[in-house]
């Protein structure tokens, strides 16, 4: 995939319901009741239960792994992450990116991304940044 700085990552989009959720709780083997026992959340301040904070952290990665594929295992990271809103079952969310800056360090080329999770309202559920290589660098 060819970057430029200002450019925007192509962008995925997600439907959230409580089945997907579950499965998130049993791949990260953690079932609070705030996620999976939707009586019980509806008597806290969310009034329903709501995904994980660690999935949107997953789609985020899925974003720049196709962005950046093995440069992102070798070396991406994501920083400055902010959980601005909750994700619900039935919110559709869109994974959005723009290239903030390109440069070059120490003989590797390095990306620097804004991202951000939205839902289907409009609101901003999730902002951070990533900073990832382009290639690998040589030994």
């Amino acid at each position: 995939m060819s970057l430029k700085a200002g450019g925007e990552l192509p962008h995925i989009t997600k439907d959230i319901d409580q089945e997907r959720i579950l499965r998130w709780a049993k791949l990260s083997g953690d079932f609070n009741r705030l996620h999976v026992d939707p009586e019980y959340a509806r008597e806290t301040p969310f009034k329903g239960t709501i995904a994980h904070g660690p999935m949107s952290l997953a789609f985020l990665n899925e974003l720049m792994m196709n962005c950046l594929g093995e440069g992102w295992v070798n070396g991406g990271r994501l920083l400055d992450v902010r959980f601005l809103a909750p994700i619900r079952p039935s919110d559709q969310i869109v994974i959005k990116g723009r290239v903030e800056a390109l440069y070059q360090e120490g003989g590797t080329h390095w990306a620097e991304c804004h991202l951000s999770i939205t839902k289907a309202d409009g609101q901003v559920a999730v902002t951070g940044r990533a900073v990832g290589p382009l290639k690998e660098t040589a030994s």
